[in-house]
């Protein structure tokens, strides 16, 4: 059995009273009392500069303690402060070469090999298949590795690799589990014996270990194997059972007294936690939760046992921020910060986020979600006392940390009363509860409240999904008249799925993202359903007479077509659930709307036979009530803001669903010729944002829809001479509040129009030729059947008015969704600037027998052109037939334009598409056109890299770093060549180790028979070098563009390169090699369709 249990991992979303990733806006919007002014308003040095400054000046003390602890050169240590030594009773082990200070990183380890979690081969057969890819190194290092569960004397090789690798495999992220040597001699021992704890980190691929206390010079490195948070003898017979030994660690060899009295302490932190988790079902208060806290912190601190002390601090901070407490959320959230450094490194992405916390309590996504604490000073000390802090100070650093803490905190608590007169300046918040009370993360009283027999839960990265999950709740009220309850996962619990009643289904509507990854916020379904040693309500990993519907969303160009879906469908069968009807699969390469049309009938025909319902009881009703005011605060009127707190002006932390302003630092044409085609560089300033980036994630840029397409939907609708107008709206069913799909053709303005409006709805062929081939949008579809000029600019006159009722209208049109772009920079370089590279989509469509050719524009990409423009004081150029697009730039209320400083709208999506942190490793990168974008932050990670190398080791610190090579490709090398003049002054910083292959397609030299070249082309003439930096060099391969072709080739010619390396073929070996390259991330794909 893999170890997997106890110990500190990197927590992916989290539950409360645990802190979410990345403190993720809150769902309700904050209001503010208008007080009137004070008598005396101090100036804004008095005020907050102090609290400001001494925030600034703890968060610098907590960056200092960690950054010490995590640097592993500081003070001219040797790089492996351990060696590997036979131990009496324990075979081999690490044992320490001097001393070590806590939070030292001691290892990091990437795997040998990874096994996913579900395989169809004999398991014996596929770890030998594995090794044989291993270096000789690497397989020696595996064979002497130590293993249980054997028998005696058996000396089968296959299944001694199959013992050795159940006993030393460890989780190794979502992928699987994998074997780690270095690590695997990390003996056992329980609660505060061991002093080592690793976590693995998905973006680098690799294990870390972290040094959990300060270690001396000969003490032997400790980690643990399952939850020690029991008794000596559960522990015991767990350990001899799994991994066949018993345990003499310091803890199980306690005389029989102080070894009841340490089961007796662990036994109440057991309990403790149980107890302290209940606030978050509301059966305990606040105070009452942070003070089991700090009875766990001081049992823990009785008991030497350090691990997961960062989360504990920061589910103290999760609470006490929903109670609106910020001198306790910041006091929690520093110890958090500075115990997740210890843990899982000063770089972990954890650290940061609970910094942020830290600076800006009010920011975290739980603020005001309980009722405020009736005296916050009191509440926060009766949980946290004074005399208590020295007990919960592990080391000098806690001390430090809290007694600032603790000054910063009174500061800010009473800083109205130490600042401001004595009339308070802001009237109090009202109380405030998530979901209207109970716990607001369980669904099944959710749908018991609501009668709802549906649940509908939607993994979305861009919105479509979550569109067709509202769109089947729409479907399942009119057909059946079953109210439906639509969620996002990552907001509810899943520990009560087996409770939902037999009369009740829950459907999935899950996209697959990336390389097969999941959503972003269907990360944790996935884990709980993948997982089998996750519980269900019922105390088993059981869903048996689940009813259950899948409808998977993905895109065929890509390898793991649909593979969440197919999952998600894969495990709910073998955990007895039922499904309905057979699984839909849409791919949006061709046209998701079709597949979905083929499949949900006859869906919906097997859900009436297994729910006992008959069509026809529902019918068809409004979503919204949709009124014009005579009269509204013209400041609370939406115009387009993208989040609440956009519209009300206040701050937090900007993701996806508070998109930040970023003003526009530079911005340039590519393109050395634009007659006919624009490529936009826009550099995207950050400074004072709290967004960060890596090299290698995107931007997502939130566009605004083109004046031309407003004014052509607002004719179209008849609604031109009410564009002004102000209008209330109010959801009638929060399930289907956002994207039902209504069918026009009810209130087409002639039977010509209606006929032509039923065609395209029942004529796949036409909708396929006419709308999908023709990239036409909706205002365009209701001109084309009305029989109106698409080319011409629309206006009253000449475009027939729908009389489609506004509800409607509202209820049918989607959200307009971010455009993704791979950044082309690195932040080692620009730390506070985000880089775009964006081609600009413009192209004459195909002409149809119902609609004449006409110009496309892509929306995203011309967004950006028009902000160029605008910056540059240019003017848009013209097309010959028709309109082009413009754009209201200005953003709402001008929020967009600082006199002449524009602004685009953006948030940051993480990505794995990540170097290797090793500069000796060769990278060979694939990327024609703007496929280029992430490279460019590549090497500029490297150049960075290199400037410290150099700076810290002299000239010749490059000598033994791998080649980075580039394989690019554009028309010419005159017209489209990107960044041309950037590429040799990054070779001369990389000191000959980038190489930078061209391919011109439309300019010599040509293939012999005339053909034009390609990046593979060049892959395949430089095939020794690929080959050999691959196989021999264990190097990585990047490719970033089109999916469709581009992709596939290079796949296609690195499988022949790799093939005839191995001496076999292109479609044998050479697959092989390529798919496990691929399972080991040094094959790493970012493209688009």
């Amino acid at each position: 059995m893999a170890k997997t249990v106890g110990k500190t991992r990197t927590p992916t979303k989290r539950t409360p009273p645990a802190p979410s990733r990345g403190g993720k806006s809150s769902p309700s919007t904050a209001t503010t009392a208008a007080s009137p002014p004070p008598a005396f308003d101090p100036p804004p040095l008095s005020r907050s500069l102090l609290v400001r400054f001494g925030i600034a000046v703890l968060l610098a003390v907590v960056a200092y303690f960690i950054g010490r602890a995590d640097n592993p050169e500081a003070g001219n240590l040797n790089a492996e402060p351990f060696e590997v030594v036979a131990l009496p009773g324990k075979g081999m082990g690490l044992v320490a070469t001097r001393d070590i200070r806590q939070g030292e990183r001691l290892i990091r380890e990437e795997p040998l090999f990874v096994v996913p979690k579900s395989v169809d081969e004999n398991p014996s057969a596929l770890i030998m298949r594995l090794l044989q890819n291993v270096p000789p190194a690497g397989q020696a290092a595996f064979w002497n590795l130590s293993y249980v569960n054997l028998a005696q004397g058996d000396r089968d090789r296959a299944r001694v690799a199959l013992a050795i690798f159940e006993t030393n495999a460890v989780a190794a992220g979502d992928g699987g589990v994998g074997i780690f040597p270095g690590m695997a001699r990390l003996n056992h021992g329980c609660a505060g014996a061991f002093n080592a704890v690793y976590t693995w980190r998905e973006r680098e691929r690799a294990l870390f270990v972290h040094a959990l206390k300060d270690v001396k010079k000969g003490e032997e490195l400790l980690t643990t194997y399952t939850d020690t948070k029991r008794t000596r003898s559960e522990r015991r017979n767990f350990l001899s059972t799994q991994y066949g030994f018993e345990c003499t660690c310091a803890v199980c060899s306690l005389a029989e007294d102080a070894s009841k009295a340490s089961d007796a302490r662990l036994t109440a932190i057991a309990q403790y936690y149980r107890h302290f988790a209940t606030w978050g079902d509301r059966a305990i208060e606040g105070a009452e939760a942070i003070g089991t806290i700090n009875k766990i912190w001081e049992l823990e601190e009785a008991e030497g046992y350090y691990s997961e002390r960062g989360r504990l601090a920061a589910d103290a901070a999760w609470i006490a921020a929903a109670h609106s407490d910020a001198g306790a959320v910041r006091l929690w959230a520093l110890l958090a910060m500075k115990w997740y450094g210890i843990e899982l490194g000063a770089d972990s992405d954890l650290v940061g986020e609970v910094q942020a916390v830290a600076e800006t309590p009010e920011s975290h996504s739980a603020w005001g979600t309980r009722e405020r604490m009736a005296s916050p000073f009191p509440s926060f000390y009766s949980a946290l006392p004074l005399v208590a802090l020295p007990r919960m100070a592990s080391s000098s650093s806690d001390v430090v940390i809290l007694g600032l803490g603790v000054v910063l905190a009174a500061v800010y608590l009473f800083r109205d009363q130490i600042f401001a007169p004595s009339k308070p300046k802001v009237a109090p918040l009202p109380s405030r509860t998530a979901n209207g009370g109970g716990n607001p993360r369980d669904f099944i009283t959710r749908m018991k409240e609501g009668k709802k027999r549906i649940v509908i839960f939607y993994g979305s990265q861009t919105g479509t999904a979550e569109e067709y999950a509202i769109r089947l709740a729409k479907e399942a009220k009119t057909k059946f008249g079953l109210a439906s309850l639509v969620c996002d996962p990552e907001e509810y619990d899943f520990e009560n799925l087996d409770q939902l009643p037999e009369d009740c289904a829950v459907f999935f509507v899950m996209a697959t993202y990336g390389e097969g990854e999941p959503t972003d916020n269907a990360v944790q379904l996935m884990q709980n359903l993948t997982d089998e040693s996750f519980e269900f309500s019922n105390g088993e990993h059981k869903l048996e007479g689940l009813k259950y519907v899948v409808f998977a969303l993905g895109n065929k160009t890509y390898e793991h077509y649909n593979l969440i879906g197919r999952q998600v469908d894969q495990h709910l069968t073998s955990m007895g659930g039922i499904r309905i009807g057979e699984r839909g699969e849409g791919d949006d390469d061709k046209s998701m709307e079709e597949d979905y049309l083929e499949w949900k009938d006859g869906m919906w025909e097997a859900f009436a036979t297994a729910m006992g319902v008959e069509e026809g009881q529902g019918g068809d009703s409004a979503d919204f009530a949709v009124s014009e005011l005579a009269s509204h605060p013209a400041e609370k009127v939406y115009l387009g803001e993208l989040s609440a707190r956009a519209l009300t002006k206040t701050k937090g932390i900007h993701d996806a669903k508070n998109p930040y302003p970023a003003p526009l630092a530079a911005c340039r044409e590519l393109f050395q010729s634009t007659t006919d085609r624009n490529c936009v560089h826009i550099e995207l300033n950050t400074e004072g944002s709290g967004i960060t980036y890596q090299h290698g994630d995107h931007v997502g840029v939130w566009p605004s829809n083109p004046d031309l397409e407003v004014d052509r939907l607002l004719c179209a609708l008849g609604l031109w001479e009410k564009k002004d107008n102000v209008i209330g709206i109010e959801s009638l069913d929060p399930a289907l509040a956002k994207v039902p799909f209504p069918r026009s053709d009810h209130f087409a303005p002639s039977p010509e129009a209606e006929e032509a409006m039923k065609t395209l709805n029942q004529n796949k062929e036409e909708y396929h030729n006419v709308v999908a081939n023709g990239c036409i949008k909706l205002g365009e579809v209701l001109q084309l059947v009305a029989g109106n000029d698409l080319v011409a600019p629309p206006t009253p006159e000449n475009t027939t008015a729908w009389p489609i009722p506004f509800d409607i209208i509202v209820s049918a049109i989607p959200r307009l969704q971010p455009r993704y772009y791979s950044i082309s920079s690195s932040p080692k370089i620009h730390p506070t600037s985000i880089h775009v590279t964006c081609v600009v989509l413009k192209y004459e469509s195909v002409e149809s027998t119902k609609a004449p050719p006409r110009w496309v524009f892509g929306v995203g990409s011309n967004f950006l052109l028009n902000l160029k423009f605008a910056a540059l004081g240019e003017s848009q150029p013209l097309v010959a037939s028709g309109p082009v697009p413009s754009y209201a730039i200005d953003g709402p209320r001008g929020a967009y334009k600082n006199e002449t400083i524009y602004k685009a709208p953006i948030h940051v999506r993480r990505s794995t598409f990540r170097l290797p942190t090793n500069p000796k490793s060769p990278v060979i990168m694939i990327g024609p056109g703007t496929g280029v974008a992430p490279f460019r932050g590549f090497v500029q990670e490297r150049v960075a890299l290199a400037r410290r190398s150099i700076e810290k080791n002299g000239p010749d610190a490059l000598a033994d770093w791998g080649q980075i090579s580039l394989f690019y490709g554009c028309r010419k090398s005159t017209e489209d060549f990107l960044y041309k003049e950037e590429w040799p002054e990054y070779d001369a910083e990389l000191k000959g180790k980038f190489k930078l292959h061209c391919a011109f397609s439309r300019e010599p030299p040509y293939k012999p028979d005339g053909s034009k070249i390609y990046v593979q082309d060049l892959l395949w003439e430089d095939r020794a070098h690929v080959a050999d930096a691959i196989i021999n060099g264990k190097g990585y391969i990047y490719i970033c563009g089109d999916a469709k072709s581009m992709s596939k080739s290079v796949e296609e010619v690195l499988a022949r390169i790799l093939g005839e390396a191995k001496g076999g073929s292109g479609e044998v070996e050479g697959a092989a090699e390529v798919k496990l390259l691929k399972e080991r991330s040094r094959l790493m794909l970012d493209v688009w369709s």
